[in-house]
């Protein structure tokens, strides 16, 4: 995919590769960001935390047990994953990546996710 090169800086990304981890080498979460028709690359998992829409969005795995990382409700806390609070993804394809998340917002976290062949 053809597109813009990526800087940490920047709040909309659009029709360009992205390795995730790029974006989050000062932090530990992304944050008010948008992205549009972007190939997300991991090997990553997002935790989302608030306002997180994926919109149309597909990930290169047979299904969403294999995309979505159960934590169990007792659990005090998680390390390692990367916070995601206000973006938005769009018609993105996401590789590599997995998405942390409670049983409780299980169906949140995959709704506008499909497999990537189902696009």
């Amino acid at each position: 995919m053809i597109g813009t090169v990526t800087h940490p800086g920047d709040r909309h990304y659009r029709n360009t590769t992205i390795r995730i981890s790029d974006l989050v080498v000062t932090t530990y979460a992304l944050e008010d960001l948008i992205f549009e028709n972007c190939v997300i690359m991991g090997p990553a998992v997002l935790l989302p935390l608030e306002g997180v829409a994926f919109n149309e969005c597909g990930f290169d795995a047979p299904g969403a047990e294999w995309i979505i990382w159960r934590i169990d409700p007792g659990r005090p806390g998680v390390t390692g994953a990367i916070g995601v609070n206000r973006c938005e993804f769009h018609s993105c394809r996401f590789v590599g990546i997995g998405i942390a998340t409670s049983d409780a917002f299980y169906g949140q976290a995959i709704a506008g996710i499909k497999p990537a062949d189902q696009l």
